[in-house]
């Protein structure tokens, strides 16, 4: 069973991060960016920086899923809405 944690950040990536626009599919998996997430909730319990985890959306965006540029507002708005969760459990 998810945490709130987890269910609260796999909503952000779907719906502000979202790199490659899923959300706007009818019936698209929600738990497309829960590898993304998961990295992230081990970053955030490592105490890493924000800068750290902006520099992991960007890689995320740019070279594993191959877009780019990366968009480093949004990306920012994302770590920032997940900072506001706390740090993840579990």
């Amino acid at each position: 069973m998810q945490t709130d944690w987890f269910a609260s950040a796999r909503a952000i990536l779907f719906r502000e991060w979202d790199p490659i626009g899923i959300s706007r599919w009818d019936g698209s998996p929600e738990d497309e960016y829960d590898d993304y997430r998961d990295h992230l909730a081990d970053l955030i319990r490592a105490g890493e920086s924000d800068r750290v985890l902006l520099d992991y959306l960007e890689w995320a965006e740019v070279e594993c899923i191959g877009l780019g540029p990366a968009n480093r507002q949004r990306n920012a708005r994302v770590v920032a809405a997940l900072r506001a969760l706390g740090s993840p459990s579990g």
